[in-house]
């Protein structure tokens, strides 16, 4: 599944046929259940790609041990579910993260379900599982990045916002049977935090239509491009991409793409629309796509570019890599582990580093070329090497060793 909200996936999920919904009415009562999975955000860019791809795969392993499942959501986003999938509609609906409306949900969803186990796919501490009738409920949750706990000048979170993390990441240690973790640098960030986590690293695969040829006719930029995609919190960095190019300009015919973001461009990092905008006949924020075009773009771009100070992984260059375009990477742990031998680095402090990095694959059709081959061969190696169900196997296995309903 796919990074920025608007996955292969979302054709599933959006088109919901009458006959759809009166199936999705008819099992919202099929409780109690072993597992319940929190899948309200599954709308989201980074989030709800994770669910995107997490959900089939547990619908699956959950077939094959025997485990008894219900998913927790919106109305209107549940479509696409197995027959077998049970139903917990959101109760508010659209209740925000870290809000009290979000603990109301897991309230009433965990009286209605009763389940043995919950796996919420981000990091939080529903207080409703300290009810009586709830404290042997084996608790699971996903921590994708451990970005709210550094520094403002990165983060863009207060010491309020940092202290909460680091308040919730610490209960989260205390209270569930596993963390999963989507890197191991992102297990490592845990575990300076509490030693006693229980974390288990998930790697995310790339899913396997972005190594099919794309149609080039359904890219919206035409010419030889630099892209990045994403959205434009400041650990993005994109302050230095856009300062780099700009220096670069003149030398190259490319213009420099900003796919993604949509409001956030506006919002979440003030320095971006000013920096884009003192070169707008050469940068273009296009906002986001729908998939389709988002992976023809991806595909006709010379070169993606990851600059950011700070990732829980990074699928993006990985993405980029089995479409069969060339990656330049911030040379930070996170994005070495994830791009392996399968991108070129820069040091995301550098500005004249990645203009340097920049112009000398734009000129040189042979370097990018094997840059290219590089990376494609590195996302097969890595897919190969994934265990795509391994989350939900290691849930399911826990059920398992726990036995029958104890409550």
């Amino acid at each position: 599944m796919h990074k920025y909200g608007w996955a292969i996936s979302d054709v599933a999920w959006s088109h919901t046929t009458q006959s759809g919904a009166d199936m999705t009415d008819a099992r919202t009562r099929a409780h109690p259940v072993d597992l319940l999975f929190d899948a309200r955000h599954i709308r989201r860019s980074g989030i709800g790609t994770y669910i995107r791809t997490q959900l089939p795969l547990l619908e699956e392993a959950a077939a094959r041990h025997g485990v008894s499942l219900a998913v927790l959501g919106d109305a209107d986003t549940l479509a696409g579910l197995r027959p077998s999938t049970g139903v917990v509609h959101a109760s508010p609906p659209s209740a925000p993260m870290y809000s009290p409306a979000e603990q109301l949900v897991w309230h009433r969803a965990f009286a209605e379900a009763l389940p043995r186990a919950v796996w919420l796919p981000h990091y939080t501490n529903p207080l409703a599982r300290l009810l009586p009738g709830n404290r042997r409920m084996l608790v699971y949750v996903t921590v994708h990045d451990a970005i709210h706990l550094l520094p403002r000048c990165v983060s863009g979170q207060n010491w309020a916002g940092r202290s909460y993390a680091r308040v919730m990441l610490g209960a989260d240690a205390r209270a569930c049977r596993r963390i999963f973790t989507p890197s191991e640098a992102t297990a490592a960030a845990l575990k300076e935090i509490t030693r006693s986590a229980q974390v288990m690293v998930t790697p995310i695969p790339v899913d396997e239509i972005w190594y099919e040829p794309a149609d080039p006719s359904l890219s919206p930029v035409s010419g030889p491009f630099l892209l990045y995609i994403g959205n434009t919190k400041r650990y993005k960095n994109l302050p230095l991409l856009l300062e780099a190019f700009s220096d670069i300009s003149h030398t190259i015919p490319h213009k420099l793409v900003i796919a993604g973001g949509g409001a956030s461009l506006r919002t979440l990092d003030e320095r971006v629309r000013g920096l884009a905008e003192d070169n707008r006949h050469r940068v273009l924020l296009i906002g986001q796509l729908d998939f389709a075009a988002l992976r023809a773009l991806v595909a006709s771009a010379d070169l993606l570019i990851m600059p950011s100070l700070h990732e829980g992984a990074g699928l993006p260059p990985l993405e980029a890599m089995a479409s069969g375009t060339a990656v330049l990477s911030s040379d930070i742990p996170v994005l070495r582990e994830t791009c392996g031998d399968g991108a070129d680095y820069f040091d995301p402090h550098d500005r004249a580093g990645l203009a340097n990095a920049m112009r000398a694959y734009c000129v040189d059709d042979a370097a990018r070329t094997e840059l290219a081959a590089r990376g494609h061969a590195h996302v097969v190696r890595r897919q190969h090497g994934i265990c795509a169900t391994a989350a939900a196997d290691a849930i399911c296995a826990d059920l398992d060793l726990v036995g029958s309903r104890t409550r």
